[in-house]
């Protein structure tokens, strides 16, 4: 098969896997009235990543359907025009495709959670250190 033949191929399915992925999206949100704010972006994107998992997409594809999709959703809500922008600056400044990252770096167990942890509160006892330091000169 010629290279555009391919490509021609490759577009089809993505689209027919947009079109399978959306209906499937907004019905399962709807069936569990889940309403389009930022505070359940988080569960939307959660969502729509499992719904694309199961789609014949692999890889960067089905980050890049994840985001169509959610992006799609948040035109589509019936939302106040300053909430709408705020989703959809997070999706076209990247937030959006970080958290899928995140995501798929935990489930493969690519983060360690005792690190992290480790880390913030090494942090947390520096600066409560450094303060208290300083609030000792001024005594």
């Amino acid at each position: 098969m010629s290279e555009s033949k391919n490509e021609e191929v490759q577009n089809l399915v993505i689209a027919a896997a947009y079109d399978n992925c959306l209906t499937k999206l907004q019905t399962t949100l709807k069936s569990k009235g889940i309403v389009i704010t930022s505070k359940t972006i988080t569960i939307v994107i959660k969502i729509a990543m499992e719904i694309v998992e199961a789609s014949a997409l692999k890889g960067v594809e089905q980050k890049i359907l994840v985001e169509k999709l959610v992006k799609k959703i948040v035109k589509d809500a019936p939302i106040a025009d300053d909430k709408e922008k705020l989703l959809l600056d997070m999706i076209d400044e990247g937030i959006v495709g970080d958290v899928i990252d995140l995501v798929i770096s935990a489930t493969r167990g690519e983060i360690d959670i005792n690190t992290v942890q480790k880390v913030a509160v090494n942090c947390c006892l520096s600066l409560l250190k450094s303060r208290q330091r300083t609030g000792n000169q001024k005594i």
